[in-house]
């Protein structure tokens, strides 16, 4: 019998559409992408500042948290992981874009 595992997946996605709607997770708290309010907990829903309901988690570490990857997948499988390396690289090449125009 196999065991269910996380297994990364590309997919396009809008960027903005993307960062609005994530929490980036670190080692004990989490942060809203789109207004930057830090110490958010995994299992609120949405933003306590800017409403946003959270779509992605990106876990700055995800083998540390796979335990909690694995109950927030059955709890909310409306939720998709996002690669946080990924998601930190294209922030920074569409602000450095920004900047030099």
């Amino acid at each position: 019998m196999s065991a269910e595992r996380f297994l990364r997946v590309y997919k396009k996605f809008y960027f903005d559409e993307l960062k609005a709607h994530t929490l980036l997770y670190g080692a004990l708290s989490g942060s809203c992408s789109n207004c930057r309010t830090m110490d958010i907990k995994l299992d609120v829903l949405q933003c306590p500042s800017c409403k946003n309901v959270f779509k992605y988690i990106g876990f700055i570490n995800p083998r540390e948290h796979l335990p909690k990857m694995l109950k927030i997948a059955h709890d909310r499988p409306d939720i998709t992981f996002i690669d946080y390396d990924d998601f930190k690289k294209i922030e920074g090449e569409l602000r450095a874009k920004d900047i030099l125009g």
